[in-house]
């Protein structure tokens, strides 16, 4: 006999409603969006984000007082609740990989709905507020009162709460900045993506811009296009002294190669001027009784590059040395008169008076005799928030994984 179906919105609620709550704020967050739009060009920042916090946080505190004897209390607190925003959240993190998350000139129905800035938009504040409200009432629920054996699950939602909610609340003050930094000159104005200049309260002096590059690479490119290449794999060859070697259906051999050169007259020599650049005396075996020989170079940003022409349809060229590793010797100056002397690096950045400094870029044209580095200043006063978030979410997952693999041993044995 087929047990009867409980009509929707008859207490106890269940999934069904969880699913329908869930979906209608993101429902009525889309006509929302798409009636009168979100502002994501302005940001709530301090102090109004921490008034705002404190009321959230004392509307919560009043909800929870009108609702604890109730069944929306029950509802709100259990795992159907909790499974519907989640699931919509979900729904939203995907949308957001799949749609690029960049500003765009031309209207449409993906910007009408911010599908391209969800992080700034109704649907997306809906869902979160919406979590929070439900987490918060979980971790109420099991910590009232207290069992011991709950401590983990507490300190695990209680982390996902804290990280939420200071991701939300920061997102306003997070200041990520470009600075460019010219040779023995000192700087203290950075910029954002739209151009708008900020007064820092630091400055930077480029000291010393250094530059390694790997050797640059044998290449077959085509005559009429300036295409690679790419009949055979690999298409294109590191250069080293006396390589020798088969590239597509040419044997290659490197006669002489110069890290850093000039042209004189009808060969390079070595040089080590502004602009010198690598080249390579190479002979290449057309056929079985054809050899060709010449010079080839990638050239500078002030010397030209030089190929050697294989037949009508195609030439071997060298490509432009790729940087291995790039770096800035800097002097940091701080309101307080005191200076540091420190080199930034890619992904290794160094912390001063709360902001983080990162090497990012060069003039890629001038390569290695760039003097201009481009570095990255990052202001993020809610991300040590954010961590105790995400390390009392680790810690409370360990321990329920432990207890759990515990209870698993005591009841096979």
């Amino acid at each position: 006999m087929r047990k009867p179906t409980k009509p929707l919105w008859q207490t106890p609620w269940g999934y069904a409603e969880s699913f329908l709550i869930a979906f209608g704020l993101l429902l009525i967050g889309f006509l929302l969006e798409f009636t009168i739009q979100s502002n994501s060009g302005t940001s709530i920042r301090y102090p109004m984000n921490l008034i705002l916090g404190a009321v959230f946080l004392t509307f919560l505190l009043v909800f929870y007082r009108l609702i604890r004897k109730s069944n929306l209390y029950h509802f709100l607190s259990g795992v159907p609740a909790s499974v519907g925003a989640i699931a919509v959240l979900t729904l939203l993190v995907i949308i957001m990989g799949i749609t690029p998350q960049v500003s765009m000139q031309e209207e449409n129905l993906i910007t009408r709905l911010s599908l391209n800035q969800l992080t700034t938009s109704w649907p997306f504040l809906f869902i979160n507020l919406y979590l929070l409200v439900v987490l918060a009432l979980v971790i109420v629920r099991k910590s009232f009162p207290f069992r011991l054996k709950n401590w983990g699950f507490v300190c695990s939602h209680l982390g996902l709460w804290i990280t939420i909610f200071a991701a939300g609340l920061g997102s306003g003050d997070l200041m990520r900045l470009k600075m460019d930094l010219y040779t023995n000159k000192t700087e203290w104005k950075a910029y954002d993506n739209n151009g708008n200049y900020y007064e820092l309260p630091l400055a930077i002096k480029l000291n010393d811009f250094l530059i390694e590059e790997f050797n640059p690479k044998l290449a077959v490119v085509e005559n009429e296009s300036g295409k690679l290449y790419e009949a055979t794999k690999p298409s294109m060859i590191m250069i080293e002294d006396e390589l020798e070697c088969r590239l597509h259906d040419w044997n290659i051999k490197v006669d002489d190669f110069l890290v850093s050169s000039g042209r004189v007259g009808e060969k390079y020599h070595q040089m080590y001027d502004f602009g010198a650049a690598p080249a390579a005396k190479v002979s290449v075996v057309v056929n079985s009784s054809d050899t060709l020989s010449g010079w080839i170079s990638c050239g500078s940003f002030n010397r030209p590059h030089e190929s050697l022409k294989l037949d009508d349809k195609y030439s071997l060229l060298m490509t432009v040395p790729e940087p291995k590793k790039f770096s800035s010797k800097v002097t940091i100056f701080t309101p307080d008169g005191q200076k540091e002397e420190q080199v930034l690096e890619v992904n290794k950045p160094q912390s001063v008076n709360g902001w983080k400094i990162y090497q990012l870029s060069y003039d890629e044209k001038m390569g290695k005799y760039s003097n201009l580095s481009v570095v990255e200043v990052v202001k993020d006063p809610w991300q040590v928030y954010v961590y105790i978030g995400i390390f009392m979410m680790m810690i409370g997952s360990i321990y329920m994984f432990w207890r759990g693999n515990k209870v698993t041993i005591s009841s096979e044995q």
